[in-house]
């Protein structure tokens, strides 16, 4: 089920830059081309730190040794689970909001103003 929802996901994010530079040649806003940051680069990238995540949260599950930060903080009791996660997810929040801040900023207007 995970690679079903991968793929699909993987597909609407490829038709969104198709989108994304179908606009920015018909345009010239580069605003388009920055809106691929937060709504095509950042979720194609995170969806390999998905699965790395769920492997290691599987992993600590099954009780299994994991080498890899920061699941060694939550193996040494000095981070839990929950809160490992609420960071990453909060992480992940705030560059997708910084890179749509700053490609709604560049956006031209539909009218310019004199």
């Amino acid at each position: 089920m995970n690679r079903s929802l991968g793929v699909a996901a993987f597909v609407l994010y490829i038709a969104v830059a198709f989108i994304l530079v179908r606009r920015y040649r018909g345009t010239g806003d580069k605003g388009f081309l920055l809106l691929g940051l937060p709504l095509v680069i950042s979720p194609l990238v995170a969806l390999p730190l998905a699965m790395w995540l769920q492997t290691g949260v599987d992993r600590l599950i099954a009780g299994r040794e994991v080498n890899s930060f920061p699941f060694t903080l939550v193996q040494q009791g000095r981070l839990s689970m929950g809160a490992l996660l609420t960071v990453l997810n909060l992480v992940q929040h705030v560059i997708w909001g910084v890179s749509s801040l700053m490609a709604v900023l560049v956006l031209k207007g539909g009218r310019e103003r004199s």
